[in-house]
């Protein structure tokens, strides 16, 4: 296959970049003797996490139990499942702890002892993360006494086993200013050191702190209170984080889309709509030109306007998607790509849609 050759619109990864990309960070947390587990809810990909298991990552994360079912089952054998679980899937986690090193997390003392119920029938011990919320205000229990009282259960239940905390400072991400972002990331820092200090006071040893994403790692580094982080975008990144301020990971991702008429006066008509292009983050933006402009245009249809050159039917265009999770979510395979544009293959995305 020639990159012209293209059945558009499609996903393209250029294998190289997300190769300097993984090879950056992991080279970063060896130095900065930080452990690494990247989240997979990004690049949904079995292929790319042994990739970054190889260069040195302890494990990685997964935002659901189906995510984590996929990267399991392909030979991912340490995974942690960063969002809260409730009891119908309780039972598949556990099934997976037979077959992995699976962690969890929880943020409430009905699910934790629910969750060592179920672990005690199936005479299993599951390791269990205290959720902390440090500001982002989605999951998490409150710091301080909330959240002793939440560990003081874990340890107490049956089955399960205190592993540490989870405080993701997601509200940080996309600050694009570099020293607010850095100052509300310690703020969150400051919360789980905190928290940890408290809990360590009652003779609890909290093993594990794993925090921020990749537009913070560097910060949590830099502060000392986290033993791992969990950065997901920094391996193909999106036009969003190339705004955050000293954040140097490239672009690997793009969508190819087709011009398919040019009888607009305003531009021509692509054929990317809202079944490929993910705008929760914003609109994409046009690859090397940056007085151009996407707008959506329907299910199947796209408009480009500010070209800087005419284009005719078939012709490609390339667009940097704004979020680059849920852009991946909307397709079934990557194209891969070199950096000199040679086409390598496809690579199924065996984790999309695995939403339950």
């Amino acid at each position: 296959m020639f990159i012209d050759d293209l059945q558009t619109p499609a996903l393209v990864l250029n294998l190289d970049i997300l190769e300097r990309n993984l090879q950056r960070m992991a080279t970063e947390c060896e130095q900065a003797q930080i452990a690494l587990r990247p989240h997979t809810k990004t690049h949904k990909s079995p292929w790319i996490a042994a990739r970054q298991m190889k260069l040195g990552a302890v494990g990685v994360c997964a935002a659901k139990v189906g995510e984590a079912e996929v990267m399991v089952k392909s030979g991912i054998d340490n995974v942690l499942i960063t969002t809260e679980l409730v009891p119908h899937v309780m039972n598949r986690v556990l099934s997976l702890a037979s077959m992995a090193n699976i962690r969890v997390v929880a943020d409430s003392t009905e699910m934790v002892v629910e969750l060592g119920r179920r672990a005690v029938a199936r005479k299993q011990e599951l390791s269990v993360l205290a959720d902390i919320n440090v500001g982002q205000n989605r999951t998490g229990i409150e710091p301080g006494q909330p959240a002793l009282e939440l560990v003081q259960t874990i340890t107490k239940t049956k089955g399960l086993r205190f592993a540490g905390l989870q405080a993701y400072e997601g509200h940080c991400q996309h600050l694009f200013d570099y020293e607010k972002q850095r100052t509300a990331a310690f703020t969150a820092y400051q919360r789980i050191a905190a928290t940890k200090s408290l809990i360590e006071g009652f003779g609890i040893e909290v093993g594990t702190v794993t925090t921020a994403g990749t537009g913070t790692y560097r910060f949590a580094i830099e502060h000392g209170i986290a033993t791992e982080v969990q950065p997901g975008s920094y391996t193909v990144m999106d036009c969003v984080y190339s705004r955050v301020e000293r954040t140097h990971y490239e672009n690997a991702l793009w969508i190819v889309c087709s011009v398919i008429s040019t009888n607009r006066s305003e531009g021509p008509v692509v054929d990317a709509g809202w079944k490929t292009v993910s705008i929760d983050g914003g609109m994409p933006i046009v690859k090397d030109q940056p007085d151009a402009r996407y707008t959506i245009a329907g299910d199947e249809h796209g408009k480009i306007s500010g070209l800087h050159s005419p284009v005719r039917p078939g012709d490609h265009i390339w667009l940097v998607p704004s979020h680059c999770d849920t852009t991946i979510n909307l397709y079934d395979r990557y194209i891969l790509i070199r950096d000199d544009g040679h086409v390598e293959g496809t690579l199924d995305i065996a984790g999309r849609g695995k939403s339950a």
